[in-house]
């Protein structure tokens, strides 16, 4: 069962970073994307099925253990370099950027050292050893160190954040981020403290109490970050794919009335007909159905006719499409000295200039 929840976290990160993928390469989001995939990459080497087959790819001697430690270290701190490029007004100074890749550096050194040259490394299943050596006690107690302190400092940043945001999905990602801001923090507080309890006294039983809440925080902790993380971006590519789908069906049912008004007045317009089929696919669907509403506009302008109730029914389902994300800058409408007519300005429902001459339903 555990194992299940641990392929299903990853699958949700492997899905979130490949949603983030075309942004990144356009120049947006990099951070993010290459958090996801660290932060993937990291709960992917957590299933046993998983360590075992990579192991054994590295040599059989624990290599992934250290590996997988090394993940957590430069996750923690992408997220965190994350959420404050978020919330902080002017982003992240070159001297904090320094001052987190110095400290990555040093924890990941620091293990380097505990790690190869020990021989702990050696016994069979490193996951399950006791804390009765030093080494191996400290190697530990750095992983929990930082994700402690790279916890604390997104939680406070996001909570400090929350109230500024008033977009719900963005409300909901900051809560889900501090949820498993707080799982993390549990997790360390009590591996810490069980890894120090048990050095001291071997036959202690403070493993045994806190078990329940020890793998509740650490399966909490990658659900709820991942969650947080990955929901807004899978939000936005989402509406953007409904968008970009509902642009390019109203592409394709106005340019028959394109073609045929633009023959009549060809220079009006900005480029050639062109074949169906990259209307499916052509890109910037968007920016080709605005161009063609205004040219459609134009030409109606320039030689009225009778519209049918589906040709206004059509133009005005684009024009809400089109001027979806320009509620704030609303178009100028005309007196009516400039229609021609005595209907007051305030009395026209849409820019008369946007629809077909004719009788109105």
């Amino acid at each position: 069962m555990i194992v299940l929840l641990q392929l299903a976290v990853c699958s949700i990160l492997w899905l979130a970073a490949l949603f983030c993928l075309p942004s990144a390469i356009r120049g947006r989001r990099r951070l993010l994307f290459w958090f996801l995939a660290v932060f993937a990459l990291t709960m992917t080497l957590q299933p046993q099925p998983v360590y075992d087959a990579v192991d054994a790819v590295l040599g059989g001697v624990n290599t992934t253990f250290f590996l997988f430690h090394a993940t957590v270290i430069i996750a923690v701190a992408l997220m965190n370099s994350l959420v404050q490029l978020a919330t902080t007004e002017g982003g992240i100074s070159r001297a904090g950027r320094r001052s987190t890749v110095i400290a990555v550096i040093v924890v990941i050194g620091a293990q380097a050292v505990l790690f190869f040259g020990s021989d702990w490394r050696l016994t069979s299943d490193v996951r399950t050893m006791d804390f009765d050596r030093w080494d191996y006690t400290l190697y530990a107690i750095t992983t929990w160190f930082a994700l402690a302190y790279f916890a604390v400092s997104v939680l406070v940043a996001c909570l400090a954040d929350y109230p500024r945001q008033h977009r719900i999905v963005t409300r909901v990602s900051l809560a889900f981020v501090s949820l498993g801001c707080l799982a993390v923090l549990t997790y360390a507080v009590l591996s810490v403290w069980s890894a120090i309890d048990s050095s001291q006294d071997p036959h202690s039983t403070f493993t045994e109490s806190s078990r329940g809440v020890y793998f509740t925080a650490l399966l909490a902790a990658p659900i709820c970050v991942s969650i947080g993380l990955g929901l807004t971006t899978v939000v936005d590519a989402v509406a953007g794919a409904w968008r970009t789908g509902r642009d390019r069906v109203l592409l394709w049912r106005i340019t028959p009335l394109w073609e045929r008004l633009i023959e009549d007045s060809p220079e009006l317009s900005l480029e050639a007909a062109s074949p169906r089929l990259r209307l499916a696919f052509g890109r910037e669907p968007g920016a080709r159905l605005y161009r063609r509403y205004v040219e459609v506009r134009d030409s109606l302008l320039l030689h009225p006719r009778e519209a049918t109730a589906a040709e206004r029914a059509l133009l005005d389902a684009v024009e809400r499409q089109t001027h979806a994300d320009r509620t704030e800058t609303h178009p100028r409408r005309l007196t009516a000295a400039a229609t021609g007519g005595a209907t007051p300005a305030s009395a026209t429902p849409v820019p008369p200039t946007t629809r077909l001459r004719g009788p109105q339903p």
